[in-house]
């Protein structure tokens, strides 16, 4: 969700880690109550993507954010759009082809509380990615995850997750999509009587609230 970078090439820690983190990400999506801390947070993430400071995000700036933290957008993907585009244009309430502030934070409750498999989550990742990467880098280290699953789940979940680490490596935002766009399409197209759910040619549908 570019390449895993790694102190020393150890593929099967890094694969056990990033199962790890996705088992995380799972459980975050669950059901996990938004707070008011968390609200407090969507808000810098959103101030971060608003760099014209106009209280909306258009696809200049989700582009110039993709950009700075090292992944490329699709240019025009199946449905004919740019995949920014898609990202606007799947929790765009008001079809003004922007995201206010109330889009964003209704778009990641119904992300983080969905048990469908069927609400849009590609601005939802990158807000995940955005909201583990406190520094800005581009990059998730694995001190990060640590002081985030500390600070929600205890010592225990801690270890837990971290006991098959090979080392300190460093996630970048494409290894992130990769990893959770895969643990989601597993839950997503998994359904009743064990059929995988019909994947058709076109654009997501969205409920409008």
């Amino acid at each position: 969700p570019a390449a895993l970078h790694l102190e020393e090439p150890n593929m099967a820690a890094a694969t056990a880690g990033q199962e790890s983190i996705s088992n995380l990400l799972e459980e975050l999506d669950n059901g996990f109550k938004t707070s008011s801390q968390d609200y407090k947070v969507l808000q810098r993430i959103f101030e971060r993507i608003d760099f014209k400071k106009d209280n909306k995000i258009d696809k200049e700036e989700l582009e110039h954010t993709l950009h700075s933290l090292g992944y490329e957008p699709v240019k025009v993907n199946q449905y004919g759009i740019s995949e920014v585009e898609q990202m606007i244009w799947e929790v765009d309430q008001d079809s003004d082809g922007c995201v206010s502030l109330e889009e964003f934070e209704l778009m990641f409750d119904r992300g983080r509380n969905d048990r469908t498999g069927h609400e849009p989550k590609k601005l939802f990742n990158l807000c995940q990615f955005m909201c583990l990467d406190k520094d800005g880098d581009g990059s998730i280290s694995s001190e990060e995850c640590m002081e985030m699953i500390m600070h929600r789940y205890g010592k225990q979940k801690l270890d837990e997750v971290f006991r098959n680490d090979g080392g300190e490596r460093e996630i970048t935002l494409s290894d992130f999509l990769a990893q959770v766009n895969r643990s989601q399409v597993v839950r997503g197209t998994t359904k009743k009587d064990g059929k995988r759910a019909s994947v058709g040619g076109k654009m997501p549908s969205i409920k409008k609230r």
